[in-house]
C-alpha cells in the first residue's frame, strides 16, 4: 500500500515541477524580437532532462512494483469500481464529448478564419486538411461516447467482453490521428519544444488505453506498461496543460486568445481523457496487493 501512496506523490510532485518549468520555458523561454529559444535556458533544459527522468523512472518502476500483475484478467485489475469511481469516468467521459462536439460545431466559423483573400483570389483551405480534422473530432467525439459506454457497463456491473476492449481502442485512433495532425502542424516550426510535450503526450495517451484494451485482446496484458503509461500520461498532462495555464495566467493573455479555440478544445480533450485514466490507475492501485495476496501462496505452493 506504501508504493502506491508512493507512485501518485511521485506523479504529483513530478507533475507540478513540470507544470512550473513548462510555464517559465513558455513566458521566458524565448526572444522577444525574433520568437527563438533562448540558448542555455536553465527551466527548459531541466524540463527536458526531468521528462525523461520520469519515463524512465516509471517504467522501471512499473515494472518492479506492479510487474507480479502482469497476465492477470481484465476483471481483477479494472473490475469492481464502486460508484463514485464509475460517475467520475462517466464525467471526465461526457466532458470529452462537449468539448468534441463544440469543436464540430465550431469547424465552419473556423473554415471561414482560414479563408484568405489574397489580392482579390479567395483561397480557401486545402479539403484534405478539412476532411482530416472532421475526421478527428468526430474521432475524438467517437472515442468520449465509447469511454462513456464503458463507464457505464462499469457501473452496472455488465460481464467483461471484447465489446469492453473496443471501448478502448476508439482512443487509440482519435489518437494516432491527432498524432499527425499535430506533425503537420508543426512540422515547419524549427522550435521543437513549443510541440514536443504535445507529441509525448498524445503518445502516451494511446499506450495507457491500448494498455487496457489489452488486457481483452491479448493473451497476456501487460499491467506495468499500464501503470508506467499512466504515470507519464497524469505527468505530461499536468506539464503541458498546467504549464500553458500558467503561461496564459502570467502573460495576461486567456486560452483562446494564446492558444486559439482548437488549441483550448484539444487541451480540454485531453485533460478529461488524463482524468479518466487516473480513476482507472488510482483503482488498479487498490486491486495490485489483492493480487499479490492471492498469487504469492500459489507460488509458494509451486516451488515447494
Amino acid at each position: 500500500m506504501k508504493r502506491n501512496w508512493m507512485y501518485l506523490i511521485l506523479i504529483v510532485l513530478a507533475g507540478a515541477a513540470g507544470a512550473i518549468l513548462r510555464g517559465r520555458s513558455l513566458l521566458y523561454g524565448c526572444e522577444p524580437e525574433t520568437g527563438l529559444p533562448v540558448s542555455g535556458y536553465l527551466p527548459a533544459t531541466a524540463l527536458a532532462v526531468l521528462t525523461v527522468c520520469v519515463i524512465v523512472l516509471f517504467a522501471v518502476l512499473g515494472r518492479m512494483w506492479f510487474g507480479k500483475a502482469d497476465g492477470c484478467a481484465f476483471e481483477q485489475l479494472f473490475s469492481g469500481m464502486g460508484k463514485i469511481a464509475g460517475v467520475l469516468c462517466a464525467i471526465a467521459a461526457i466532458g470529452m464529448i462537449l468539448f468534441s462536439g463544440f469543436s464540430i460545431a465550431q469547424m465552419p466559423a473556423h473554415l471561414i478564419e482560414q479563408t484568405v483573400d489574397l489580392n482579390g483570389s479567395v483561397v480557401y483551405p486545402s479539403t484534405l486538411i478539412v476532411v482530416a480534422v472532421a475526421v478527428l473530432w468526430v474521432l475524438a467525439l467517437c472515442s468520449g461516447i465509447s469511454l462513456l459506454l464503458a463507464a457505464v457497463a462499469q457501473l452496472r456491473g455488465a460481464a467483461v467482453s471484447r465489446q469492453m476492449g473496443l471501448y478502448f481502442t476508439i482512443p487509440m485512433f482519435w489518437c494516432c490521428l491527432d498524432l499527425i495532425m499535430l506533425y503537420h502542424e508543426n512540422s515547419g516550426n524549427p522550435i521543437t519544444s513549443e510541440y514536443s510535450y504535445a507529441l509525448l503526450l498524445v503518445i502516451a495517451v494511446m499506450t495507457a488505453f491500448y494498455s487496457i484494451g489489452s488486457f481483452l485482446f491479448s493473451a497476456k496484458g501487460s499491467a506495468a506498461r499500464f501503470f508506467a503509461s499512466a504515470g507519464v500520461v497524469l505527468y505530461l498532462a499536468c506539464t503541458q496543460i498546467g504549464g500553458t495555464a500558467a503561461w496564459c495566467v502570467l502573460s495576461e493573455g486567456g486560452f483562446y486568445t494564446q492558444v486559439g479555440v482548437t488549441g483550448t478544445m484539444r487541451l480540454a480533450v485531453y485533460a478529461c481523457a488524463a482524468g479518466y485514466l487516473l480513476v482507472y490507475l488510482v483503482h488498479a492501485l487498490r486491486r495490485v496487493p489483492e493480487i499479490k495476496a492471492v498469487q504469492e501462496p500459489a507460488e509458494q505452493e509451486q516451488t515447494k
